[in-house]
């Protein structure tokens, strides 16, 4: 053959070198090719829906992430959609979920996104009393010892998978709402000489008895509703 052993391995080596660049070569280009593809697929896509861009209960309820960013033009109301679509999920009881649906749309977005994780880590804090870990007041006492330190919630913030799978866990609304009330009244009377803690207390109490009133309100409209029928 003439070709010493040395120059043949080197010969096969090249070959080899060059087979698997030009199959690496090929496969990226695929990939490119298969990404373009669905980006294409992806546009012309027609993307069907019977929700609107209303912020009414009823078009909110049950609307998806995906047609929230379809259908609401800027950042701001998208992120108000979405605090309203977690007002939905907070409990399968209408009444209360629509007085605190009713109680988010009335804020800007990001102060409706603070009153939300507030309602999220007081319906933890409720589970955890109820499950004997610690009291209700205890419990209430850190959330506001958090604010008073300047921990709490930015827009930027993530609120906790653990309180986003809390959120889905059925309560008792009223009881829930009365616990809320009664403990945040009683801890502003504790704590009524120090300022901090009684303003951020009697905070808490007024928007549970603006809830509570909320929640009254529908169902005494639900009842005269029903009372048409009679």
């Amino acid at each position: 053959w003439g070709i010493s052993v040395n120059r043949k391995v080197e010969y096969y080596q090249k070959n080899s070198i060059e087979f698997h660049t030009t199959a690496k070569i090929r496969t990226e280009n695929n990939k490119n090719i298969d990404f373009i593809k669905d980006l294409k697929d992806s546009a012309n896509e027609e993307f069907t829906t019977n929700k609107t861009n209303s912020l009414s209960y009823s078009n909110i309820k049950g609307i998806s992430i995906q047609e929230i960013e379809h259908l609401f033009q800027n950042d701001n109301d998208k992120q108000m959609a979405k605090n309203l679509r977690l007002t939905t999920l907070f409990t399968s009881d209408e009444k209360l979920s629509q007085a605190l649906f009713n109680t988010v749309l009335g804020y800007p977005f990001d102060v409706g996104y603070s009153f939300l994780n507030d309602r999220y880590n007081d319906k933890h804090n409720y589970f955890s009393s109820l499950n004997g870990k610690s009291k209700l007041s205890d419990l209430l006492h850190d959330s506001i010892t958090d604010k008073i330190n300047n921990k709490s919630l930015k827009v930027t913030d993530q609120i906790s998978q653990e309180k986003l799978d809390e959120i889905l866990l059925e309560i008792n609304s009223f009881s829930f709402l009365d616990a809320m009330r009664n403990t945040s009244k009683d801890q502003y009377d504790r704590y009524d000489d120090e300022d901090d803690y009684s303003f951020l207390y009697n905070d808490y109490y007024s928007k549970y008895n603006e809830l509570i009133y909320k929640y009254k309100n529908l169902e005494e409209e639900n009842n005269n509703f029903i009372k048409q029928f009679k």
